[in-house]
């Protein structure tokens, strides 16, 4: 049975037993708290939604270990996830228990992260713990997870419309790379392959006959070091071989002997780091080219570059998200919709070309008569 005593110490105990017998207890500092206690207890073992107290105070800290420890992410996920708790999540939350997070815990930390960091790497941060405390809601050890409340607010992301580069930005960058890496650039241009997809080509996956090219794994940095691994999200796919492309790897053979298979390697003949490239090659380029070194200006704006040359000579939204290796066309259509010839100068294109087709079989029909 469930019960409130008063203790000497002024302070007031609940008793009550939990669905397996066991007796528990926990004090409060005024009567009612204590009674409301016992009533949301009573009212989770009829709705057979008990959480024993005592399992909420397990650390924050330990239960991500041992949550982590249980993911089969890639090596390089699991990596940059354990980086994220070490740094932005563990300092803060990671000696409390669990029992003890409330709503108001997780939005002071937001508040502490969104003054240093950018709201969208904040958004990622609180994924990670809603994650993580909603595993610990599944396996009983907290009752509710305090990130699923709406004093629990992210911070909002402002979508900047994606502005492609021109066709002169994108050939002084080309012409400001190195001879040895200038066809990385043709490449990620011209086929629209993510930065460590273009790191991870092989000559295998380059069809020049058939005017193919088979994206089959990337380099990714796992522990500091370039690793060959599976494309993101293991999706693989083929992209239209364009000649300018086939004609820049060609030439990139015929001066780079392939080493490992890959087509693009440093001088010491090892697979290309992104932290290397980007800080000694791709910024360098840049700032020769006249183009500033900004986070928008980073290798993938030849990614964005390749999207808008599809849309613009019409290619489909589902055939440039195919190119792109997006896992759904709507992301594809949200990010590049603004690219798209409008509604209405389509309109205007096909009006005036079925006008324009009947009035030529008009007048051709006139003069074939007058002929007769």
């Amino acid at each position: 049975m469930a019960s409130i005593e008063r203790q000497p110490s002024g302070r007031w105990r609940a008793r009550w037993r939990s669905p397996d017998g066991g007796s528990r207890s926990k004090t409060f500092g005024r009567k009612v708290d204590a009674q409301r206690f016992l009533l949301e207890i009573e009212h989770s073992k009829e709705h057979r939604s008990y959480v024993d107290p005592r399992s909420g105070r397990v650390r924050f800290a330990i239960f991500a270990k041992q949550w982590l420890d249980a993911q089969t992410f890639d090596p390089s996920t699991a990596e940059a996830v354990a980086s994220r708790l070490r740094v932005h999540i563990n300092p803060f939350l990671g000696e409390l228990e669990l029992a003890r997070i409330k709503p108001s815990t997780i939005q002071g930390w937001l508040r502490g992260r969104q003054e240093k960091l950018a709201p969208r790497y904040v958004r990622l941060l609180l994924a990670h713990v809603n994650t993580i405390l909603s595993a610990a809601v599944d396996d009983d050890v907290i009752a509710k997870n305090p990130c699923a409340t709406r004093a629990v607010r992210a911070p909002s992301v402002e979508q900047r419309k994606v502005i492609p580069w021109t066709h002169e930005a994108v050939a002084a960058v080309i012409d400001a790379l190195p001879p040895r890496y200038r066809a990385i650039a043709v490449v990620a241009a011209g086929a629209g392959l993510r930065q460590g997809e273009v790191f991870g080509l092989r000559v295998a996956d380059v069809d020049f006959l058939g005017r193919g090219l088979h994206v089959r794994q990337q380099i990714k940095l796992i522990n500091g070091k370039p690793t060959p691994a599976p494309p993101k999200r293991t999706k693989t796919r083929d992209v239209p071989l364009a000649d300018v492309v086939a004609v820049a790897l060609s030439e990139h053979l015929r001066s780079y002997e392939p080493q490992k298979g890959l087509f693009f390697t440093t001088r010491e003949r090892q697979p290309l780091a992104r932290t290397y490239f980007n800080s000694f090659i791709w910024k360098p380029a840049l700032l020769r080219a006249g183009i500033a070194p900004t986070r928008d200006n980073g290798m993938h704006a030849l990614r964005h570059y390749f999207a808008s040359v599809l849309l613009d000579a019409g290619e489909s939204i589902r055939a440039v998200s195919d190119y792109l290796g997006h896992s759904d066309p709507g992301f594809t259509l949200r990010t590049y919709t603004h690219l798209m010839p409008s509604s209405e100068e389509r309109a205007r294109r096909a009006i005036d070309a079925i006008f324009e087709s009947a009035r030529v079989k008009n007048v051709s029909q006139r003069a074939f008569l007058n002929r007769v």
